[in-house]
C-alpha cells in the first residue's frame, strides 16, 4: 500500500527535497520544512512510499534511584522534564526518535515505555534501595527485545539503540560485569553475543568511579565507541542539568542526522562549564 507522504514523514524514509540539496548554505529547520512541504505537495513532485519502513532511533535513559539519590530526586525529575521539552521543541527529531526511561535500585523497572518524546508521560521518580547495576542491564535487554519486536512487526526499521546510564555510586552487585557481558556485549571477532548491542554512554558522579564507567562504555559498538563521563562537582543539581543537556544534544543531533538520510549516533561532548571528565572506553580488563 502506498500513500502521499508529508515532508516530515518523507524525511523518515530518507527523501530530501531540492531546497535542501541545492542551497549553498544552511537554512533554518522551519524554512526548510516550509519549503519541503510546498515541494512535496506541488503537482510537479509526487513522493510516494510504503507506509512500512519508517526509521526509528530509540534512546533509553537508565537512572540510578538508589537511597543515596534521595536528596537529588527533585532535580532529577526536573532535569528529565527539561530533556523531554528540548527534544519536543524540534518536530523532526520528535518524529524520528523514541525515548524510554528505566530506573534501578535493588530492582529495575521501565517507568516510561518506548514512545515518541511528545507522547511520553513522565512519572515522578522516587528512591529505592541498593545500587544493582545487573538489574538495570537485564531490564534494558528485556525491554529493548520487546520494543524491537513490536516496532518491526509494525514495519519499522529500528536503528541501533543508544543507552544513557546515570549513577552516583559503585554497584552493590559484585557480578554486575558478567551480567552486562551476558545480556548486552558482543564479540566482533567471534561474532557471538548480542548482535543488537546498544551504544552506551555512562555518566558517573559522587562515588561512581572512572574504572566502572569506562568498563560499561563498551568499545566495539559499531563505528562509534562508547563514551564515559565523570564529575566530582558537589552541586548535584547543576551537574544533573549538564548531564541531561548533554543527553538532549546527543538525541537532537542524532535525530537530525536521520532527517538528512544518514542516520548516526553523534557522540556527546559535555558543556565546557560542566567540569566533567570524559573519554572513550578502553578494552575490558
Amino acid at each position: 500500500m502506498t500513500r502521499l507522504l508529508s515532508a516530515r514523514e518523507a524525511l523518515r524514509h530518507g527523501h530530501r527535497p531540492h531546497c535542501f540539496s541545492h542551497t549553498g548554505g544552511r537554512v533554518s529547520m522551519s524554512d526548510y520544512l516550509e519549503s519541503a512541504e510546498s515541494e512535496y505537495q506541488s503537482t510537479e513532485t509526487v513522493v510516494t512510499a510504503t507506509v512500512e519502513g519508517q526509521i526509528i532511533m530509540p534512546f533509553y535513559v537508565i537512572c540510578d534511584v538508589s537511597a543515596s539519590m534521595d536528596r537529588d530526586m527533585d532535580e532529577l525529575n526536573r532535569s528529565l522534564r527539561a530533556l523531554q521539552d528540548d527534544i519536543m521543541a524540534n518536530p523532526v527529531v520528535d518524529d524520528l526518535t523514541m525515548l524510554s526511561v528505566i530506573t534501578f535500585h535493588s530492582t529495575a523497572q521501565t517507568v516510561v515505555p518506548l514512545a515518541a518524546p511528545s507522547e511520553v508521560n513522565l512519572p515522578r521518580l522516587t528512591v529505592g534501595g541498593a545500587t544493582n547495576y545487573g538489574a538495570a542491564f537485564r531490564e534494558f535487554a528485556r525491554a529493548f527485545d520487546a520494543d524491537r519486536a513490536r516496532l518491526k512487526s509494525e514495519g519499522k526499521k529500528v536503528y541501533r539503540a543508544c543507552v544513557f546510564f546515570l549513577s552516583d555510586g559503585e554497584p552493590t552487585d559484585r557480578d554486575y560485569l558478567s551480567t552486562f557481558r551476558s545480556v548486552i556485549a558482543y564479540d566482533p571477532v567471534t561474532m557471538s553475543g548480542n548482535k543488537a548491542f546498544p551504544y552506551i554512554v555512562t555518566f558517573g558522579f559522587r562515588q561512581a568511579t572512572e574504572k566502572v564507567m569506562s568498563q560499561l562504555a563498551y568499545p566495539d559498538f559499531g563505528n562509534s565507541k562508547g563514551r564515559w563521563f565523570l564529575s566530582r562537582n558537589n552541586n548535584i543539581g547543576e551537574l544533573l542539568k549538564s548531564m541531561t543537556a548533554t543527553i538532549g544534544n546527543t538525541i537532537v543531533s542524532s535525530g537530525m542526522s536521520g532527517s538528512q538520510g544518514t542516520q548516526q549516533i553523534i557522540p556527546p561532548t559535555p558543556p565546557a562549564s560542566s567540569g566533567m571528565q570524559f573519554g572513550e572506553a578502553g578494552d575490558f580488563v
